[in-house]
């Protein structure tokens, strides 16, 4: 059978069993065995063990259990308060001061937790009854949250570079240290659209009417000094060379460990959620891991890839425009699948039409992981939205949430637009490491 049709046919078959509300992992699986039983017949399924079992054989992937838990035991030590509170009393000059931390803390908070999930449900447990207390919009009050959330899958270390780095075949510690940058200016990016919007329509926050004093602040660094250290002690050692991500990842989960026991917030029935946790969302990366590896050695078999990239050479389509047509595809996908399967699916189709265009695959990793951040705040099925309409007060509609997250989009286009157009200023800091 022509191999041109065969990908068709996988391609139809996949979205079938997704639109009839098949899980992601065993679509793609079912995909892929069709592809191989149309494409080699039965024997062509000697193979697949062997394949999967190599690319699983990965001591990077170990790197994923570990700073899920690591995510876990943070949520529970209520570290998230401390950061926030710090944040808040330094911003406290400014209108909007309570937003801007909000995206603060959540910034300082991915650089501990891997899943954007956990950010967001962590830090908008309290930001937003505080800031609906102090008589914020409600839409600024969600939106900023949501959105700040998802800084934790481009600030190491996020479970989204690893998957990355293991698809791609490219340095983990070297995807670690390049978001940094990005995840910094995105940030910041963020809060002065908060200051902007805050300046220009006054009533979306009040000024705050709280006198902190410098002795406040200070002493509010002295409860997160330990969170700090952390961070230090898991990218400083990527960084310099001492540890890989997975050895990094390690020395993440005893200092988490530490912390938690130091702040006595872990007893027998925590650390039972804990790994519960720890063990479903880890089995279901590796499921979903298992299955896209399978339906993307199918796709190899069929020179799909290269057919595109080779497609993509003909065309003499201008550089910016194939690149916008890949970004909008990834946040199209992102719209009605989770970030994990995007990353898994989309990798191997893509990477070959990025190579041939003459990029980076470390450049490529960075800005798929801002345009997933685009996806997770997107609806219909962007996470973070419902993540936080579970944790908000019942008068606060998903509509409210929506409408308060919808220029963070903005911001986030305008970030991605930066950081497409100049690729040095995300390689520079990856260039720099022991």
């Amino acid at each position: 059978m022509d191999p041109t049709l065969i990908s068709i046919i996988m391609i139809v078959c996949f979205l079938a069993l997704m639109a009839a509300g098949v899980p992601v992992f065993a679509a793609l699986g079912v995909a892929g065995i069709v592809g191989i039983l149309l494409l080699q017949g039965t024997r062509g399924l000697g193979a697949v063990p062997g394949v999967i079992y190599d690319r699983l054989g990965n001591f990077t992937l170990v790197a994923v259990p570990l700073f899920i838990l690591m995510g876990e035991v943070i949520f529970v030590t209520g570290v998230g308060s401390d950061i926030y509170t710090a944040a808040g009393r330094w911003l406290n000059r400014f209108r909007g001061g309570l937003s801007m931390a909000s995206v603060a803390a959540s910034a300082v908070f991915g650089a501990m937790c891997g899943v954007s999930v956990a950010g967001a449900a962590s830090i908008g447990s309290f930001a937003i009854p505080e800031m609906l207390k102090r008589g914020y919009e409600k839409s600024l009050a969600t939106g900023c949250v949501a959105a700040a959330g998802a800084l934790s899958l481009l600030i190491p270390p996020s479970v989204a570079f690893i998957l990355y780095g293991v698809v791609a075949d490219e340095s983990v510690g070297k995807l670690f240290i390049g978001g940094i940058v990005p995840g910094v200016i995105l940030a910041l990016m963020m809060m002065a659209y908060i200051w902007t919007i805050c300046k220009v329509r006054p009533y979306l926050a009040p000024a705050s009417k709280e006198n902190v004093t410098w002795k406040m602040r200070f002493a509010s660094l002295a409860r997160i000094w330990p969170s700090l250290v952390l961070i230090f002690l898991v990218l400083g050692s990527i960084y310099f060379g001492i540890a890989t991500p997975t050895e990094a990842a390690a020395v993440g989960c005893a200092g988490s460990l530490a912390l938690g026991l130091y702040r006595k917030t872990l007893n027998w029935k925590t650390f039972r959620r804990i790994f519960r946790e720890t063990a479903v969302n880890s089995g279901m990366i590796i499921l979903i891991l298992t299955s896209a590896l399978l339906f993307g050695y199918v796709l190899t078999l069929l020179m799909l890839p290269q057919q595109l990239a080779e497609l993509v050479g003909k065309t003499n389509l201008p550089t910016w425009a194939v690149l916008s047509c890949i970004m909008a595809l990834l946040i199209l996908m992102g719209m009605f699948m989770d970030i994990v399967s995007v990353i898994l699916i989309s990798t191997p189709i893509l990477l070959p039409i990025v190579t041939t265009l003459g990029y980076n695959t470390l450049w490529f990793g960075i800005v798929m992981c801002i345009t997933c951040e685009i996806a997770v705040i997107t609806p219909p099925v962007g996470l973070n939205l419902y993540v936080i309409k579970g944790i908000s007060p019942s008068h606060i509609s998903l509509e409210d949430i929506i409408r308060g997250a919808a220029p963070f989009v903005l911001v986030e286009i305008v970030c991605l637009a930066i950081f497409v157009s100049y690729p040095p200023l995300s390689l520079w800091l990856p260039g720099k490491m022991y």
